[in-house]
């Protein structure tokens, strides 16, 4: 017996197969990735501390240093099913950018419609886990609602400021590049991890570009302090320059969301914020693993990143197709990052 295009196996093969969708804020932080083959994820957090070697005379026997512990959280990643119909009036009407004279036969639209649909519904769950990437970065939690579904990870991040007077950037006694390198420091020694990035919302990189102390800065010609250089990249994303004297890559990202609670558009970078990370620091993506029901009527456990599913329906005669997925965004070093509301 053959092997249905429908069964889940297949259509994971297909899945694999797929260019990945580009994301800013996961493709640079959230560059690693590990499934499970349970529900829940254990997540280890790790905190270390600048000990230092102790003075031992020769005399006595070496002083014992303890380990640094770590912190071991267990989740249930929410999961996430986005789910399309193929009915038989889409098998036989005809599809975008389709010939209007073709004969194609509906078997063969099926085919299509199927690769179409899995590209969709992995770009709409590639989205949501750009969302929580956003969420994870910008308020240290992510709070997870829907259908049957209300809870929220919550990661104890503090690394975050709000700026009020005349410290907002827009001010023109404020000092962008002082704040800069004071969150650096503050990452740097709670972390021991140095950032390497910033990502700015476009209404504060138009106050810091403005800024007469950072334009102080970036003409001075006596020694490289700064260059500024922009350059469009893909999705969103402009490259704005370098601040050499912190060793920071300047971004913008104008990337939206549709809200599905309020109705509205959101930008994934709040306005008047900015982030400070880096590229080295710990971030990760895991999923938990999707139980389905198999062909035999029977449970199977399925471990990975996407997991499709198809089923039929007699009456009105249609095929569903899900995407199945468990992701939890893991910032294994909390500390690692800084936050702060500049206007």
């Amino acid at each position: 017996m053959g092997i249905s295009m429908y069964d889940p196996r297949t259509m994971l093969e297909a899945i694999e197969q797929m260019l990945p969708v580009n994301t800013f804020l996961k493709s640079t932080f959230f560059t690693n990735s590990r499934t499970f083959l349970t529900e829940t994820v254990d997540v280890d957090y790790y905190k270390g501390r600048r000990r230092m070697a102790p003075f031992v005379s020769p005399k006595l026997a070496g002083k014992v240093m303890e380990r640094d512990g770590f912190t071991t959280n267990t989740y249930k990643p929410a999961l996430i099913k986005p789910l399309r119909p193929i009915t038989t009036e889409d098998l036989l009407i005809r599809s975008i950018g389709e010939n209007i004279y073709t004969t194609k036969a509906p078997d063969e639209r099926a085919v299509e419609l199927l690769a179409r649909d899995l590209t969709d519904l992995d770009d709409a769950v590639t989205r949501r886990e750009e969302w929580m990437a956003a969420q994870t970065l910008f308020t240290g939690k992510v709070d997870m609602v829907g259908e049957g579904v209300n809870q929220t990870l919550d990661f104890d991040f503090t690394n975050k400021i709000m700026l009020s007077g005349a410290d907002k950037w827009a001010d023109p006694s404020s000092d962008p590049i002082g704040d800069l390198k004071n969150w650096r420091l503050t990452v740097i020694q709670k972390s021991g991890i140095t950032p390497d990035t910033a990502v700015m919302a476009s209404d504060v990189v138009e106050a810091f570009l403005n800024h007469l102390a950072v334009q102080k800065i970036l003409d001075n010609q006596r020694i490289k302090l700064g260059q500024i250089d922009p350059r469009t990249l893909p999705n969103g994303v402009t490259y704005l320059g370098s601040l050499t004297s912190l060793g920071l890559d300047l971004y913008s990202y104008d990337e939206w969301y549709f809200d599905e609670t309020e109705g509205l558009e959101k930008p994934m970078v709040p306005p008047g914020t900015v982030l400070i990370a880096s590229t080295r620091a710990r971030f990760s993506f895991h999923y938990g693993a999707v139980t389905l029901i198999g062909n035999n009527n029977q449970f199977i456990t399925y471990e990975g990143a996407r997991v499709p599913d198809s089923w039929t329906e007699k009456n009105p005669p249609q095929r569903f197709l899900a995407l199945n997925s468990r992701p939890l965004p893991i910032p294994h070093e909390v500390e690692s990052w800084y936050v702060a509301k500049v206007l």
